[in-house]
């Protein structure tokens, strides 16, 4: 078939394009390492640098307890270049018994709201050990208080999903992975389909008695082995070197992202017939790939407005990553994720049949 000739000669040019092949096969494997490390090697030990000037001890006790560093003043003055100077998240002052100042450096609003929650954590802590102070003189003045206070009861904690270490890696490595995939899908094979088309390739395959989706066809299956043994890489890389864990079915994950891949394939080849350079084709990225991201999952759609929801029943993305989250992170079955599945096949047939009526702009068969 002419399909399976077309399949044979992109077979030989891939093959010995050894860049465009380290792109769609090891570039994703460096870029989910690269990301692999960026979020788990940041661990909760960060030490906050703080100025205090007439805290109270113990709370400055506190503070230094939990991964802070406070360096002490004799005046409080001069509060902002004090910062700048020492490198200060904050400056926290108290005049005798009065109410805390505290002065944010507040470059990132993430660190203020942390030291925030050491303060406010310390304070508890000094309140409650005062509290616990003065139960224990009440009861040693009147032992029959005891029984009155209330005791704490043991906390056993269980987990639907995941366990106690997870972290936000494990809730974003599923979209991750189905958006390397599918974008650099898309870019390679529009990318490739596009210079075919003005080295003149595609004129000639289209001036042979052949059918306009047998060209497809062989397109799709061509870029189509490619992608599947990216899927295979990816998926086998990110779960037996980096241990992500998948809670659901292995061939599950490799299905969806093979998927992912075809839909991208489909969509990098359509889009391609409206661009007349590889200019033109990096131009389509911030329109139709980077919206996509924010209806990945990365943003839980359920919290958006409803019109963005609706908005998000149109993007491929929003099914692939909603797919890979409930097999990799909820154990999801083929049933629990049927309608994604359905989608993205749906989004395949769609493009597929909108390339093959677009090779109508270049010659009618």
């Amino acid at each position: 078939m002419i399909a399976f000739a077309i399949a044979k000669r992109i077979f030989i040019q891939m093959f010995r394009d050894k860049r465009t092949l380290a792109l769609m096969w090891f570039a994703p494997l460096m870029l989910f390492t690269l990301m692999y490390f960026l979020f788990t090697s940041s661990g909760t030990d960060t030490t906050y640098k703080v100025g205090v000037y007439n805290l109270n001890p113990e709370i400055v006790e506190n503070l230094e307890a939990n991964h802070m560093k406070a360096t002490v003043f004799s005046s409080e003055e001069h509060v902002a270049e004090s910062i700048k100077n020492n490198q200060l998240v904050a400056f926290i002052a108290q005049e005798d018994a009065g109410p805390i100042d505290i002065t944010y450096e507040n470059s990132a609003p993430a660190k203020s709201a942390v030291v925030r929650a050491k303060l406010q954590a310390a304070i508890i802590k000094l309140q409650l050990g005062a509290l616990t102070s003065l139960a224990q003189q009440a009861v040693a003045a009147n032992p029959s208080l005891a029984q009155a206070v209330p005791q704490q009861p043991a906390i056993n904690e269980l987990y639907l999903y995941g366990e106690e270490d997870s972290d936000y890696f494990t809730t974003i490595s599923p979209i991750l992975l189905g958006f390397f995939v599918f974008f650099l899908v898309f870019l390679i094979s529009g990318m490739a389909l596009l210079r075919e088309r003005t080295t003149g390739t595609l004129d000639k395959i289209l001036a042979a008695p052949v059918r306009r989706f047998e060209i497809i066809g062989g397109y799709l299956l061509g870029y189509g082995f490619f992608a599947f043994i990216q899927t295979l890489l990816l998926v086998e890389f990110v779960v037996h070197v980096l241990h992500v864990a998948v809670a659901g079915s292995l061939a599950l994950v490799m299905l969806i992202t093979f998927l992912s891949a075809l839909l991208a394939l489909s969509f990098g080849v359509l889009l391609s017939t409206f661009a007349a350079s590889e200019f033109q084709m990096v131009q389509f990225i911030p329109v139709v790939i980077i919206p996509q991201i924010f209806f990945s999952g990365i943003i839980e759609v359920g919290t958006l407005a409803e019109w963005l929801q609706f908005l998000a029943k149109f993007m491929p993305l929003y099914y692939i990553g909603n797919a890979l989250q409930s097999v990799m992170i909820k154990g999801g079955t083929l049933g629990d994720i049927g309608n994604d599945l359905l989608a993205i096949v749906l989004f395949i047939s769609i493009f597929t049949g909108l390339n093959v009526l677009g090779l109508k702009r270049y010659r009618k068969i």
